[in-house]
Formats: C-alpha cells, sequence, structure tokens
C-alpha cells in the first residue's frame, strides 16, 4: 500500500507539472504562429501598358498631314469652324473623339458653328460629358442652331453656368414659355440665378 501511494504521488506531482507548463508551451506556440509572416501575396497583375493615344484626324484633310503639334491643331480646328461646312463637321466628330482637354472645348465650339444636319448629334454626344466646359460649349453651339430639344435638356443641368447658357438659347429662340415652364415651381439657387440675371442678358 505504501508503495501504491508513494506511485500514486509521484504519478499527481507529475500531471500537475505537466499541466502548469503546458498552457504555457500552447500559448508560446499560438503567439510563434501569430507573429509569423504571412506568406508575400501573389502579384495577379500584369505590368502597365502605356497606350499612346493617336491624332489621325488632320489626315482627314492632308494624308501626308504628318503629326501636328497642338498648336498647329488649334489653329486648324479654329478654321474648320469658320468655313463651317458638312464636311468640316465630319472632321471635328472625329477630332472629338480624340482630342481632350481644352482642345476638345475648341472642337465642340467650332462644331458649333457648323451648318450640317450631323451636328445635332455630335452636340449631343458632347453635352453628355461629365466636363463642364464641353457642356457649356454643346449648349451655346444648340443656341446658335436654335435646337431647342437640347437647351431644355440644358435647362436641368447641374452646373449653375450651363442652365443659365440653355435658358439665354431658349430665350434667342424665342421660346420664353419653355423657361418659364422650366423655372415654374423651383426655388433652388440655380433657379433664382436664372430669375436674376437672364433680364439682364436680355
Amino acid at each position: 500500500m505504501v508503495v501504491l501511494g508513494v506511485v500514486m504521488l509521484v504519478l499527481g506531482f507529475g500531471l500537475i507539472s505537466l499541466a502548469k507548463f503546458w498552457p504555457s508551451s500552447a500559448k508560446a506556440s499560438a503567439s510563434a504562429a501569430a507573429v509569423e509572416p504571412a506568406p508575400a501575396a501573389k502579384e495577379i497583375t500584369g505590368p502597365v501598358v502605356a497606350f499612346a493615344r493617336e491624332i489621325a484626324w488632320p489626315r482627314s484633310i492632308d494624308p501626308d498631314a504628318g503629326v501636328l503639334s497642338e498648336s498647329e491643331r488649334r489653329v486648324v480646328v479654329e478654321g474648320l469652324g469658320i468655313v463651317g461646312d458638312a464636311w468640316c463637321a465630319r472632321i471635328l466628330a472625329q477630332a472629338y473623339d480624340e482630342e481632350d482637354g481644352e482642345l476638345r472645348v475648341l472642337v465642340v465650339e467650332a462644331l458649333g458653328m457648323c451648318e450640317s444636319g450631323d451636328v445635332a448629334a455630335a452636340l449631343e454626344r458632347a453635352y453628355t460629358s461629365y466636363v463642364v466646359a464641353e457642356r457649356y460649349a454643346a449648349i451655346d453651339g444648340a443656341s446658335r442652331r436654335g435646337d431647342v430639344a437640347l437647351l431644355e435638356r440644358g435647362m436641368r443641368d447641374t452646373d449653375g453656368s450651363v442652365a443659365l447658357a440653355a435658358a439665354y438659347g431658349l430665350h434667342r429662340a424665342k421660346r420664353g414659355d419653355l423657361v418659364d415652364g422650366a423655372l415654374d415651381g423651383r426655388d433652388d439657387a440655380r433657379a433664382n440665378e436664372i430669375r436674376r440675371v437672364l433680364p439682364i442678358l436680355v
């Protein structure tokens, strides 16, 4: 019995010691796992490729035109707007697709001075731009042409200057009734600005 008691005592101390040191070992393993660096993420994207924008519309005028600088293209765009026939309008529509920035706004202005059945569609497309200057130029062109449908859309523009230009265009087209209808019941800042400024312009 004494021997059995001693064996049980030794076994008990062994289990207590094991229980005492086991959580530390587990925590140490967990800590080691926590600080172990994660494997590097696999690269899933390819190399960045830059595409050069081609400006080809000058070759529609002269196949041997070569590469024109921005200032040279500006002069050509202004000249196309002055001539303003259907041929010029087709080239300007192509230029609108290829140019950007200030030169693209100038293209829209030149389109507005052209006399062609294709101009209305080109101005409508320019009016869908997120660039305010392009939308303003499209509305100005619509005002020159008396394009009432596009001017009515312009009256609802989120930019006050575009909405005011559309209201002025409708007045030029002798459609003040549409301006009044668009402003009826509105008391927002854009509507009040049109009410204040339009009488000064006309």
